[in-house]
C-alpha cells in the first residue's frame, strides 16, 4: 500500500483525481492501492517550555534563558484526530509519498509529522508547482527520494528552533522587565527588524525640515512652435533649484519678453524599454499593491486560491524564470488565455521563439525551488471574486508582456541659451508600445523616498540646434523639498527583499503580525510605526532589530538549505545571541508600558503628561484647568500618533494631504502649534491659518 500525505484536503483530492476515481473515507481517500491523506497545515509543533522543565511554565527571571539541549515535538491538540489517521496509514504503508507544499515550510511539516508518527518506511518526495492533473501525473512519475531534500529539512528545523529560542526568551525577558499584566512585549527574530525599517522611515520623515527653493520656467517661441524650458544651473544633484526668491526674480529679469535666444543643442536618442521578467511572489505582491491597492497578505491569499483552483502556478516562489521544460508548454498556455486582445495574444505567440530565452533559467528555478507565477492554461469560470480576478489578470498580462517585444521610445533633450542663461527641456515620445500594450508600466517602488526633479514637457517636432528663439514669457515657482515617502506594502516588501528579511512565503505574515500586535498601523496604504512599536525598539538590543544582522542569519539558513552551511553552527550562534539578549533585558531599568500611550510632557502647562483619550490627546491636568488638546480628527483628517507627537514636541508636520474645507474642497497643509498652543495650518513658505479647534475644558 502506498500512502500520500498532502498539506491540505484540496491538494489531496487533486492528487487523487489525477490518479483515478477516489473513494472517500474518514480523513483520507483511496484510489486503488493508494491512500491519499492530508495534514491540515501544522499538526505538530515544537513543545512548550514546560515540556522540558515544569518550572519553565512560569514567566520568571530564574528560568531564563530557556535553552533545551534537544528540541521536542508535540501534537497540536485540536488536530490530533487527523494525526492519528495519518499515523495508522503510515503503519500500513509499504511506501510513503511526501506531498506537502513544495517549499521549506512544507518540508518541515512533513518532517515533524513523520517524526512524531515514528515513520520508518521509505519516502519519496512529490514536488508540485502546479495542481493540474497533467502536472500531478508528471511529477508522480519523476519523484526523488525524500532524503534528497534533507538539507532543506535541516534549514527548516533550524529556522523553527531559532524562532522558538529568540521569540520565547526575548518576549519573556522584555515583558518581565517592561511589560504589564496581560500586555506582553512580543519580540521576533524577523518581525522586530522589519518594525525597525518602518520606524526608521517614520523618524526620517518627522526629522525632515523642508527647504524652500524656486524654479524658473521660460516659454520660448521657435519656428516649429512654442515650448517651455527650465532654468539650468551648475549643481549636479539639483540643477534646476534656485535657492532664493530674489535670485529667481533676478534671473527672470534677465530674460524679459522679446529676449532673443538660440537652441544650443537638440539631441534625440532612442530608448529601449525592456520587457519585464515573470512574477515572483514578491514582484506580484508589489505590483498588486501599486495597481490594485491590495496588501501583501491579500495578494498571497488570492494567489493561493488561484493555485488551488488550478489557474496559476505555485505562488511562494522567488524565481522570475521558467525551465526549458515548461517553456515548451507556452504555445498551449498562450492559446488558452482569454486576457488581452486577440491581436496581442497572436503577437505574443508569433514572438515566442525570439523572446522566450529571456525568461528561461533552470539554475535560478532550481535555486528557488519553483518557477515563476504563470497561468496554467486552465480557463477561469465566472465565480472568481473581484480580488482574485484582478490578481489573475495581472499574472496573465505579465505572462503576455514577457513574450512581447521591447518598447521603443525617443527621448529628446533641448538646451536653450538666452542672455547667458541656459534652460533645459526634456520629453519622451513612445515610438512602439511593445509589451506596454499588455501591461502599462507603473512607477517603481520608492525604497528610499528620494525627492526627484524629473519633469517631462511637450516638445514640438522640428526643433534643431542653432535655431533662433524668442522669449514669450516666464514664471517663477516657489517649491520646497519633500520628505521621504511613507512605506507601504510594496516598498516595505522591496526593502525586506533587499535586506534578506524573511522568505516569499513569510513576508506578508510578518507585516500582519506587526499590525495585529499594535506595533504598526495602516493609514490608507501607508504603514506607520506606533508609539508602542517605537518603545519596543528603544528596549531591544541592536542584534535583534538590525535588518543587516538578521539578513545575515537568513542567508545562513539559505546556505544550509543548499548544503553549504552547518545547522549546528547556526544554532550555536542563535543560542549565544539568546543568552546575550536575556542579559541585556536583565540589566535594563524598568520602563512601564504605560509610557507607550503618552506623547510626553504638556507644552502648555509644563506640568502634565499628554495622554490619548477617546477623541484626542490631552493634558493629564485637565481637571486643574489645562485645556491643551490635539484632536484625533483635524478638518476631516485623522492624525497619527507620530504626527500628534511631532505637534506636542513643538515641531511642524510634513505636508499632509486629505484635509477638507467647510465647502468640502480637499487641500494639503502642514500642521504646527501657534503661540496659544492651538493647532494651525501652515501653507506655502510660512503663511498660517488657525484651525477652529475647540479648547473647552474636559478630557480628550
Amino acid at each position: 500500500m502506498r500512502v500520500v500525505l498532502a498539506e491540505k484536503p484540496s491538494v489531496a483530492l487533486d492528487i487523487a483525481r489525477a490518479l483515478g476515481n477516489p473513494q472517500r473515507h474518514g480523513g483520507y481517500v483511496t484510489v486503488g492501492d493508494t491512500a491519499i491523506t492530508w495534514a491540515l497545515g501544522h499538526l505538530v509543533s515544537l513543545a512548550a517550555p514546560e515540556a522540558y522543565n515544569t518550572a519553565w511554565k512560569k514567566w520568571s527571571w530564574a528560568t531564563l534563558p530557556m535553552l533545551p539541549g534537544t528540541f521536542k515535538l508535540e501534537a497540536i491538540t485540536k488536530t490530533k484526530a487527523q494525526l492519528n489517521v495519518i499515523q495508522q496509514l503510515f503503519e500500513k504503508a509499504d511506501r510513503v509519498v511526501a506531498a506537502t507544499d513544495a517549499d521549506r515550510e512544507g518540508q518541515y511539516i512533513f518532517a515533524t509529522i513523520a517524526s512524531v508518527a515514528g515513520l520508518s518506511k521509505p519516502v519519496d518526495r512529490l514536488w508540485l508547482s502546479e495542481n493540474t492533473p497533467a502536472a500531478i501525473r508528471k511529477a508522480l512519475a519523476s519523484m526523488k527520494p525524500n532524503t534528497a531534500y534533507d538539507n532543506l529539512t535541516r534549514a527548516a528545523a533550524a529556522r523553527s528552533q531559532a524562532d522558538w529560542l529568540i521569540g520565547l526568551n526575548a518576549t519573556r525577558a522584555f515583558s518581565l522587565r517592561h511589560g504589564q499584566p496581560g500586555q506582553p512585549l512580543s519580540v521576533g527574530r524577523v518581525q522586530t527588524p522589519t518594525l525597525r525599517l518602518i520606524a526608521d522611515r517614520d523618524t526620517a520623515i518627522e526629522a525632515f525640515q523642508p527647504t524652500p527653493y524656486w524654479e524658473l520656467y521660460v516659454t520660448f517661441r521657435a519656428e516649429p512652435g512654442e515650448y517651455v524650458g527650465r532654468w539650468l544651473g551648475t549643481d549636479k544633484e539639483h540643477p534646476h533649484r534656485i535657492l532664493s526668491e530674489g535670485q529667481a526674480q533676478a534671473l527672470a529679469a534677465k530674460v524679459p519678453v522679446g529676449t532673443p535666444g538660440q537652441i544650443s543643442s537638440a539631441e534625440t536618442k532612442p530608448v529601449t524599454v525592456r520587457s519585464p521578467l515573470l512574477y515572483s511572489l514578491n514582484g506580484l505582491q508589489k505590483e498588486a499593491n501599486r495597481r490594485l491597492g491590495l496588501t501583501a497578505q491579500q495578494t498571497l491569499d488570492a494567489a493561493q486560491r488561484l493555485y488551488d483552483a488550478h489557474l496559476t502556478s505555485y505562488p511562494r516562489t522567488d524565481a522570475q524564470y521558467i525551465t526549458e521544460e515548461i517553456a515548451r508548454e507556452i504555445p498551449t498556455r498562450l492559446g488558452a488565455l482569454t486576457i488581452g486582445t486577440p491581436e496581442l495574444r497572436a503577437q505574443a505567440m508569433a514572438e515566442t521563439s525570439q523572446r522566450v530565452s529571456r525568461i528561461i533559467n533552470d539554475a535560478k528555478v532550481n535555486e528557488a525551488g519553483h518557477y515563476a507565477i504563470i497561468p496554467t492554461g486552465q480557463v477561469p469560470g465566472n465565480k472568481l471574486s473581484a480580488m482574485d480576478r484582478g490578481v489573475y489578470e495581472l499574472v496573465c498580462r505579465r505572462f503576455l508582456a514577457a513574450l512581447l517585444p521591447d518598447g521603443k521610445d525617443e527621448r529628446t533633450t533641448i538646451i536653450t541659451t538666452a542672455n547667458g542663461e541656459q534652460f533645459r527641456t526634456s520629453g519622451t515620445v513612445v515610438v512602439e508600445a511593445g509589451w506596454r500594450a499588455a501591461l502599462e508600466p507603473v512607477r517603481e517602488v520608492d525604497e528610499d523616498g528620494k525627492d526627484t526633479d524629473e519633469l517631462e514637457a511637450p516638445i514640438p517636432p522640428g526643433l534643431k540646434s542653432g535655431m533662433p528663439v524668442v522669449v514669450q514669457g516666464s514664471e517663477t515657482k516657489g517649491k520646497q523639498t519633500k520628505p521621504p515617502s511613507r512605506l507601504n506594502d510594496a516598498s516595505l516588501l522591496a526593502m525586506m527583499e533587499k535586506h534578506g528579511l524573511g522568505t516569499p512565503a513569510t513576508r506578508a505574515r510578518i507585516v500582519e503580525v506587526l499590525l495585529t500586535r499594535g506595533y504598526v498601523e495602516r493609514q490608507k496604504k501607508a504603514l506607520i510605526s506606533t508609539d508602542k512599536g517605537r518603545h519596543l525598539l528603544k528596549l531591544v538590543p541592536d542584534q535583534l532589530q538590525s535588518p543587516e544582522l538578521t539578513g545575515q542569519w537568513e542567508a545562513r539558513l539559505e546556505a544550509i538549505a543548499v548544503g553549504q552551511g552547518s545547522a549546528d553552527e547556526f544554532m550555536q550562534g542563535i543560542r549565544e545571541l539568546t543568552r546575550a539578549v536575556v542579559d541585556v533585558a536583565k540589566g535594563q531599568q524598568s520602563e512601564s508600558v504605560a509610557t507607550i500611550s503618552t506623547l510626553g510632557s504638556c507644552p502648555k502647562c509644563r506640568k502634565g503628561i499628554i495622554r490619548e483619550g477617546r477623541k484626542g490627546w490631552g493634558c493629564s491636568r485637565w481637571r486643574e484647568g489645562c485645556d491643551f488638546v490635539i484632536w484625533h480628527i483635524v478638518a476631516g483628517k485623522k492624525l497619527t500618533q507620530a504626527q500628534a507627537k511631532t505637534l506636542a514636541a513643538g515641531g511642524t508636520t510634513a505636508e499632509l494631504k486629505g484635509f477638507k474645507s467647510k465647502e468640502g474642497r480637499s487641500f494639503s497643509a502642514r500642521l504646527k502649534l501657534d503661540e496659544q498652543f492651538h493647532v494651525v495650518f501652515e501653507f506655502g513658505t510660512g503663511s498660517r491659518q488657525r484651525h477652529p479647534q475647540r479648547t473647552k475644558k474636559g478630557r480628550a
